[in-house]
């Protein structure tokens, strides 16, 4: 067993970082003025990873097996839902996929002991069969049919399949009919056999605890055995760009998405700065505090459904703006000189940093006090390796010309697509 603490003396935060001899990774954080307790446990097996690489050879899947996967994992030998026996323990339980990661959690208030070790078992057993899973094959096709008619769904769907066209990323994370109707239980085996062993799995355990009681509880109860198998998520191939593409749906007025990626690196910023610091440039230029935001505003060319939103992991970076607009040419050319010109930017300066900074990591300490939530971000962060308890750090530390060298490299090498929605 290998043991890591770590005390974070400005936030008076302790973290336990363990290694079990069988590959188990727990991240323990006492929260002692806290009743609540969040229970955590996570493999990096999303959306994204339809292609992973083994010691001999490679493996193609289907786009959505991690969330059907997600789905099967409750199913127990009896036919029951395991989410029954969660409720019996006085405990709230759920699970969900993100493009990298599969997560199971449980929160209460009640001792977490029998909780985790149902969540591990949870995991690391499976009863799916050839009748379930044909079962349950058109319930996820039906959950991605609701989507059909929503046309922000739509809307980001459409600018991810402009990005990333022919990946993982183009689709929903739980696939698409045709792609969920050739998922077969072979698949899922598959999947959990590589990406649901205990040395592919992180456990993070948030609120009012006591470190060692739990580390040697879950080191009693886990398999000794170590699985040395060596599985990788192969990257995203990326192919040209669609530079523009247009859906008619029932809205009253035209919707405009606007789509940038970059694939290249920035030499020496990490993730976790580079996505700060394209957060803080976006929000400097395009946050409500930012005066293009309020003359826009003001002259009735955006309304409150603009919104931006960046993801920034090793796999992929990109930034999609939406909001309605009746002018969709005029605005897209606008937003693109914004960019352009962003360094003689007025709004682009530090009193408006020191504001923005202020706000965020004000954001950042709040998010601590909120057990669901400081576990989650924890947990999240956990697919590039990065600390979330970091965070506060970075912000004070980022300076303008940090962010100036981060929007450099983004505008420099961005790849640009719009998605406009007119309506029927």
């Amino acid at each position: 067993m290998q043991r890591n603490n770590r005390e974070y003396p400005e936030l008076k935060l302790f973290v336990q970082r363990v290694k079990l001899d069988c590959g188990l990774q727990l991240v323990l954080i006492p929260r002692p003025n806290f009743n609540e307790k969040q229970v955590m446990i996570a493999t990096n097996f999303g959306s994204t990873a339809s292609s992973i690489k083994l010691a001999d050879g490679q493996v193609d899947y289907p786009f959505g097996v991690a969330h059907f996967l997600e789905h099967k994992i409750f199913e127990m030998s009896d036919g029951k839902d395991a989410l029954e026996d969660f409720t019996a323990l006085g405990a709230e339980a759920n699970a969900f996929t993100t493009y990298q990661q599969t997560v199971y959690y449980f929160s209460t208030v009640n001792e977490i002991k029998e909780g985790i070790k149902q969540l591990i078992t949870l995991v690391r057993e499976r009863h799916m069969t050839h009748e379930s899973v044909d079962e349950e094959r058109p319930i996820i096709q039906n959950e991605i049919l609701m989507y059909e008619d929503d046309s922000d769904y739509q809307m980001n769907k459409a600018l991810l399949a402009n990005l990333y066209p022919n990946t993982a990323l183009s689709e929903d994370i739980a696939g698409n009919e045709q792609t969920v109707e050739q998922i077969c239980l072979s698949d899922l085996t598959s999947a959990h056999d590589y990406f649901y062993q205990l040395n592919q799995l992180t456990m993070v355990i948030v609120g009012k605890i006591e470190v060692d009681d739990v580390v040697n509880d879950i080191d009693g109860f886990v398999n000794k055995d170590v699985n040395e198998r060596s599985v990788a998520v192969m990257p995203l191939q990326i192919h040209p760009i669609v530079t523009s593409s247009r859906l008619s749906m029932d809205v009253t007025q035209p919707k405009l998405g606007l789509g940038f990626r970059v694939v290249n690196e920035l030499e020496g910023i990490t993730y976790h700065c580079y996505k700060l610091g394209l957060r803080l440039f976006l929000s400097m230029l395009l946050g409500w505090t930012s005066e293009t935001y309020q003359d826009w505003y003001d002259n009735g060319l955006i309304d409150y459904s603009f919104d931006f939103h960046l993801e920034v992991t090793s796999q992929f970076k990109f930034v999609t703006i939406t909001f309605d607009t009746d002018q969709p040419i005029a605005m897209t050319r606008k937003v693109k000189k914004l960019f352009q010109t962003f360094a003689t930017n007025a709004d682009f300066s530090e009193e408006h940093l020191i504001l923005l900074k202020k706000e965020m990591y004000g954001d950042f300490i709040k998010s601590l006090d909120s057990i669901d939530q400081l576990a989650n971000q924890m947990t999240l962060a956990l697919a590039d390796g990065t600390d979330y308890l970091e965070t506060g750090e970075l912000i004070r530390k980022i300076s303008l010309e940090d962010i100036h060298k981060i929007a450099n490299h983004f505008v420099s090498h961005m790849e640009a697509t719009t998605v406009t929605i007119f309506p029927k």
